[in-house]
């Protein structure tokens, strides 16, 4: 690669970075309220006015999306500009469910629409197809399974929403492997928060982060993960 290029990735990265950065929390504190409740609820004082502060937030947002570019255009410019979109998306769903414990639909729509620039890196839509089954159709699974276990909703509808989102983003590969990272990622955050005393066996805390966690990681980490899950599978 010559210097041209990378200076041309460096500030392609850096303008990409800085633009989805303050956009972050700028979007934020601007959503409707609404769009933070559920359907037959009113907003909270708390959810008018600012709802996320620019300092730090900008500054660590605007370093994480440069940072992010950077990973994704290796990948190629068709690939970085659908998966800066999805990250972005996927930090504001994260944001919202850990601050208000909601899933806006308005972002899982969003979500859903860039699954068209990833239809080149499956071959068909075929598989984003499957991938959407499989992955709302898991979650609903496991919230049913844990209703009739513990007599109460343990899975968000909106986890349930966001999950068919992803599958159509990945496809069926990407999202059973993002599944499996959301599962044991939650399941060790709160064995933690258990041995800390911070947490109880009954609490709940919210999946919407985890799931978002898990999918950005496997967009920015997607052929190191995908060959270590071929290599894993041959045996």
């Amino acid at each position: 690669m010559d210097t041209i290029t990378i200076l041309i990735k460096i500030g392609f990265s850096i303008v990409a970075g800085i633009l989805a950065g303050f956009s972050v929390v700028y979007t934020f504190n601007r959503i409707p309220a609404q769009w933070l409740c559920d359907y037959n609820q009113k907003p909270d004082r708390e959810m008018w006015g600012v709802r996320m502060k620019e300092r730090p937030w900008n500054a660590v947002f605007i370093l994480v999306f440069t940072a992010a570019s950077l990973k994704l255009l290796e990948q190629g410019v068709l690939y970085t500009i659908p998966g800066m979109a999805t990250l972005w998306l996927l930090l504001q769903i994260g944001i919202a469910d850990r601050k208000y414990g909601i899933i806006p639909d308005q972002f899982v729509i969003a979500l859903a629409v860039t699954a068209f620039g990833f239809i080149p890196f499956h071959g068909s839509y075929q598989s984003q197809l499957i991938g959407a089954l499989i992955g709302g159709g898991s979650l609903l699974l496991m919230g049913m399974i844990g209703k009739l276990l513990f007599r109460k909703e343990t899975m968000g509808f909106g986890d349930v929403k966001l999950f068919a989102a992803i599958g159509l983003l990945f496809g069926l590969k990407g999202v059973v492997i993002i599944l499996i990272f959301t599962v044991f990622s939650s399941a060790f955050i709160f064995a933690i928060g258990l041995l800390t005393g911070k947490m109880k066996a009954g609490d709940e805390q919210p999946l919407g982060p985890f799931i978002a966690a898990s999918a950005s990681l496997y967009i920015l980490f997607r052929p190191e993960i995908l060959v270590m899950a071929d290599f894993y599978m041959a045996y």
